[in-house]
């Protein structure tokens, strides 16, 4: 059980009726697991000592209901489990003591504020990631794609990671779930970091093509004035668009010579078309998809030129192709994502 994982699940299913913050994550060799604060409808209620335990049966009670005596009143203690029962919620409400679990029943006795929800149905079971299979979700490919591309998200909470990703919430937490399973997530909460990021990277590449570029509404254009799509305006002014695939790799390695326009759009498919004069045409030489990652704000860019996809994304694009020489390319760009470029 990845305790810090337990812990956002519920501080997140608490949030209609409770807010919470992780102040401090404790060591391995503390019984306890974290301190956290709560407030309610404005209200600070103050820290509290966390320790996460899986609870199957009343008797799995007695040590908290000691150690609730024993306890510093200063930070009482608060039981985080998967999930408690109507029996098990309502003994704790018997014995007084403060719980959460990951689907939102919780009882907190304070001075001052009293919350008592109990009858939210058990959460449906993890499923065991054994193989790469697990990486062939649409929103697992979302995820993984946030977490390769933005510094740092690893270890902020699931909610930001899902936002960051387009992502479920609850989609969002089965991924990492199945990433901490399959190696390539170490570390709990805050302290998570990805592992074997490079085998990750190749992975998302190969299952990009299979399980999520379909879902991004591919389809191909042509210029409805038949000018030459390499000038126009759709490849050289427009902001709310980014460049893949060939065009993406002779802006980034001036190595290749493209055949044929891939193009990430923001914008609404039919404003898109309307805009740039396209029509579409099964042959045309224009393939626009959804963009599918957070638009970096070019408001105050001196120029307005379209972006360039994330590498990995543009690796993905031209592995796909199957075409020796963009291959050849892809290549070049795997050694800077190696690097870390």
């Amino acid at each position: 059980m990845n305790t810090g994982t337990v812990i956002e699940q519920a501080l997140e299913a608490a949030e209609p009726v409770l807010q919470g913050e992780v102040v401090d994550f404790l060591g391995p060799k503390d019984r306890n697991n974290a301190i956290i604060k709560l407030a309610r409808t404005g209200q600070d209620l103050g820290r509290f000592t966390v320790q996460v335990s899986h609870i199957a049966r009343t008797s799995d009670l007695i040590w908290y209901r000691a150690e609730k005596e024993r306890g510093d009143n200063s930070t009482p203690l608060l039981l985080i489990a998967p999930y408690l029962s109507v029996k098990l919620a309502e003994e704790c409400q018997r014995t007084g003591i403060n719980f959460l679990d990951t689907v939102g029943n919780a009882h907190i006795d304070v001075p001052g504020s009293y919350l008592f929800i109990t009858g939210k149905p058990r959460p449906k079971e993890p499923r065991a990631a054994t193989d790469q299979s697990a990486l062939r979700k649409a929103s697992t490919l979302r995820v993984i794609f946030a977490l390769l591309t933005i510094e740092g998200l690893a270890q902020q909470p699931v909610r930001t990671i899902a936002e960051a990703a387009g992502a479920a919430l609850g989609s969002t937490s089965n991924a990492i779930e199945d990433l901490v399973a399959l190696g390539f997530i170490t570390g709990e909460a805050r302290k998570r970091r990805l592992a074997n990021k490079e085998a990750l990277q190749v992975e998302w590449a190969r299952q990009y093509p299979i399980s999520l570029r379909g879902k991004l509404k591919p389809q191909r254009y042509a210029c409805v004035d038949g000018a030459d799509w390499r000038g126009g305006s759709l490849l050289t002014d427009e902001p709310e668009v980014a460049l893949g695939g060939e065009m993406a790799a002779a802006a980034l390695t001036q190595y290749i010579n493209p055949a044929s326009a891939c193009i990430y759009s923001w914008l609404d498919r039919g404003q898109l078309l309307r805009k740039h004069r396209l029509r579409p045409d099964p042959g045309g030489p224009i393939e626009v998809l959804d963009a599918f990652w957070p638009r970096a704000d070019q408001a105050k860019a001196k120029a307005v030129e379209p972006a360039v996809a994330p590498l990995l994304l543009v690796y993905a694009d031209l592995m796909a192709s199957n075409e020796g020489r963009s291959v050849e390319v892809a290549g070049m760009l795997m050694e800077r994502l190696k690097n870390g470029a």
